[in-house]
């Protein structure tokens, strides 16, 4: 008996000296947990009930780790609502994970290099889209928040993200993440602690400050198990980190093969001197329309904001190089200014333009007028300047 226990111990320590820590050696029951792709009650009650002092060869302790080195050994997972939530992301929610992570490869390379410039902030924390938004900038909650990091209009307000008839910044790539970057920074100065700055990240600092000072927890498990916050925000840090397991280890989870690979480009900004029309761009350049709205998600109208000076657009790198030798023709139909009119009695196109000396078809393309350029009573227009 006392031979089994040591080699029970030696082995795993051996293995680590000779190969170095490896996820299919120590970890490979654990894994096995997760074959299913379809959900089934006996599937879930295995992966809750399962121990890892018992049905596996070694798991790491998980001691007091810090969370994100938590994750990489996968000592995470003996926490038994994060190995929950990657069953039910594995198989309930496995289109989702796989349309997210596809969706990943668009932008990640953008916030990537943010968070590069940012390197107090755990570079893992550039996956929380993945449970927010899905990846998808154009992504709106049941509570009306916005873009891949999902900010109510309320909050967006803090960090100057700007929303108006031209632009949406919360779903802007850069400005958004760079948003999230300086809140989720603020909150972790509050809690010193990551699980605690994401789940108020979600919930507010408020609700998990009072869950604290009601309970004297210390961390999101403690809290959890407490029971005193919100559903959904007891739940999001578990839900996060699964989501987050299962990226880091696509092969391992067997999902690697389900996700397409969508040619992702390498892009770059130009930084506009008027606005301009993205069906222009999309001509001149030789991009199609859907690719120039797929990296500017922000842009609400069919035309770049003239009201945001030195707007800079982003496209891929051959139609960067294409709009610099173009920009001329590009800016010869581009708007500097707008001024804002609220149509009066009386009023018609043809007379508002020719009183601003401009033409019918700049103020409908504008406002996105189409004929017969029906306007009415009270309706606010912009005209060019």
């Amino acid at each position: 008996m006392n031979f089994i226990k040591k080699s029970i111990i030696i082995l795993p320590l051996i293995t680590f000296i000779f190969f170095g820590y490896n996820k299919w050696v120590f970890s490979w029951g654990l894994f096995d947990l997760f074959t299913d792709n379809k959900y089934s009650s006996e599937g879930l009650k295995k992966v809750q009930e399962f121990n890892p002092e018992k049905d596996i060869l070694y798991l790491p302790d998980l001691s007091d780790k810090k969370l994100f080195y938590a994750v990489n050994d996968l000592s995470i997972c003996r926490k038994q609502e994060v190995r929950k939530y990657i069953y039910l992301y594995l198989t309930v929610g496995r289109e989702y994970v796989i349309r997210a992570i596809e969706r990943s490869e668009i932008y990640l390379d953008i916030i990537y290099g943010i968070f590069e410039e940012n390197r107090d902030i755990p570079k893992e924390i550039a996956l929380l889209p993945l449970l927010e938004s899905g990846f998808d900038p154009m992504a709106v909650s049941r509570s009306n928040a916005v873009g891949l990091w999902q900010f109510l209009k309320s909050t967006s307000q803090h960090f100057d993200l700007r929303g108006d008839k031209w632009v949406e910044e919360r779903r802007d790539i850069e400005k958004s993440t760079t948003a999230a970057i300086r809140h989720l920074r603020h909150l972790h100065s509050m809690f010193n602690s990551w699980d605690l700055a994401l789940a108020a990240y979600n919930g507010g600092g408020g609700q998990v400050r009072r869950a604290m000072q009601k309970t004297g927890a210390k961390n999101i498990w403690q809290l959890q198990e407490a029971g005193v916050l919100s559903q959904e925000t007891s739940q999001y840090v578990p839900r996060y980190l699964a989501l987050l397991i299962i990226y880091k280890n696509q092969k391992l989870f067997g999902i690697e093969d389900e996700i397409k690979n969508l040619n992702t480009e390498k892009t770059d900004t130009v930084t506009l001197k008027y606005s301009v029309n993205i069906n222009d761009v999309s001509r001149v350049c030789n991009v199609d329309r859907e690719t120039i709205k797929k990296y500017n998600p922000e842009i609400k109208m069919s035309i770049t904001p003239p009201t945001v000076k030195d707007f800079r657009l982003r496209l891929p790198e051959e139609a960067k190089e294409k709009f610099e030798k173009n920009k001329n023709l590009l800016y010869k139909n581009g708007i500097r200014s707008v001024k804002r009119y609220r149509v009066k009695r009386g009023d018609s196109i043809s007379k508002i333009a020719a009183k601003s000396r401009t033409s019918i078809s700049v103020i409908a393309r504008l406002n996105e007028i189409q004929k017969p350029y029906y306007i009415k009573i009270g309706q606010i227009i912009y005209i060019p300047i």
